[in-house]
Parts: structure tokens; sequence; C-alpha cells
């Protein structure tokens, strides 16, 4: 099939990926959290923010295509506030956390679940792999498209929290629409690669590994957010 044909039964994939429908996100999107349940998400979960523009830094460096890795820049100075420190999405994600009053010491040193560190060893190793359009597909697709579904869910679940607000949750709802225009220009870059089996089953084959390392993320939040029973 050609690339157009070939990215919009993608999109059919991801939106039909187990992924989005795990059972976390159920419970997040239909009932009340508490600000216990919040703190606890937002710890967990600060490990992930902190690293997503490293594994877009990787998938950059071992892009050979120019016109990639401009796009691929222009994300990373997104996620870098623009220049502006204080607007980086990690400090933007700090306000939220302090809005749950989690001190500094904490945010200086956050827990790591088992299913988080094996979704960051998905992420490192396949954005320092040999396969590019599989890192591209990990990092700039899998890492964009999913996410206004999938913060959505979380918002409905957080915006029940006492004393959160809009501004608190600035990154989740800043991201709908940011990740609609990253996903636009990364699938534009990649089309002429997107012509041949080979680059298809490679740009797959990179999401289908970060979805399939987001479930277990999710079941490891589940568990410690909702307790062991849920």
């Amino acid at each position: 099939m050609n690339a157009p044909v070939f990215l919009e039964e993608l999109k059919t994939r991801v939106a039909e990926h187990p992924f989005l429908r795990h059972p976390f996100l159920q419970m997040v999107s239909t009932q009340p959290v508490s600000r216990q349940q919040a703190r606890t998400f937002a710890l967990l979960y600060y490990p992930h923010i902190l690293r997503t523009r490293l594994y877009q830094a990787c998938a950059l460096g071992v892009t050979p295509d120019e016109n990639i890795q401009a796009v691929m820049t222009e994300i990373l100075y997104d996620e870098y506030g623009n220049g502006n420190s204080k607007r980086s999405h990690m400090e933007i994600y700090r306000k939220f956390m302090r809005a749950l009053d989690i001190s500094e010491e904490e945010i200086a040193n956050p827990p790591i679940t088992p299913e988080q560190q094996g979704y960051i060893d998905t992420m490192m190793r396949i954005t320092q792999g040999t396969d590019w359009l599989a890192a591209i597909g990990v990092a700039g697709i899998a890492g964009e498209w999913p996410i206004p579904p999938y913060y959505r869910m979380l918002l409905k679940g957080l915006r029940t929290v006492p004393g959160l607000d809009d501004d608190a949750l600035e990154l989740f709802i800043g991201h709908i629409e940011l990740d609609i225009h990253h996903s636009h220009i990364v699938e534009q870059a990649i089309m002429p690669y997107l012509e041949t089996r080979e680059g298809q089953e490679s740009l797959w084959r990179g999401i289908n590994l970060n979805l399939n390392a987001r479930l277990v993320q999710l079941s490891g939040l589940q568990r410690e957010v909702f307790g062991a029973s849920a």
C-alpha cells in the first residue's frame, strides 16, 4: 500500500491498541481521584516526563535525514520551552507536582517502578539502535499520536482532585493540541520512507514497542495508585 493509505491504517492500529483501553485509564476517567492518589501518580509519572526529551534527542541523533532532524529539533525546542526554562515541559509538570504539595526533596528523588524502568529501557534501546525509522516510530510517532486521547482520559480524573485547577494541569491540557501538531509535522517528514514495505515495517516496529511498553507502564501505575486489588 502507498504511504498515505499506510498512515491511515496505522492510525487505526494505534487507536485500537489495548494501551488506550487499559483498566488504569478506565478507572482514572470514570471515578473521582483523591489527592493522595494524584500525588502518587504525579511522582511515579515524573521519571517519564523527565526522559521524553532524551528519547527524542536520541532519535534525532540516529536519523540521517535532515528534514526529519529539523522536525525533531522543533519538537525538542518545544520541550525546552522555546528557550524559556520556566516554560519547559519539565517545569510545567513540576507546577502540577507542587500544586499537590510534593516537596522539592521528593521531586529530586522520584521513585521508579519496575514497569517504568522497563519502559525507559525499551525507549533508550530503540532510540539508540541501528533502525533509525523504528527510532522515529517509537519517539516521534508513538510519543505523539496516542497522547491526545490518553491525556483527555487522565484529565477527567485529575480534574476531580481537590485543589487542582487548569493552571496546575497545564502540561496535560497543552499537550492535547501540541501533540496533534507534532504528529502532523513528523508524518510529513517521514512520508517518503513509507512507500516501501521495509520502511512501513520499521516504523510499525517502533510504534508497537512503545505502545506495548506503555501498556506495562500503566499496569505499574494502576497497582501503585489504585492498589494491588484494583
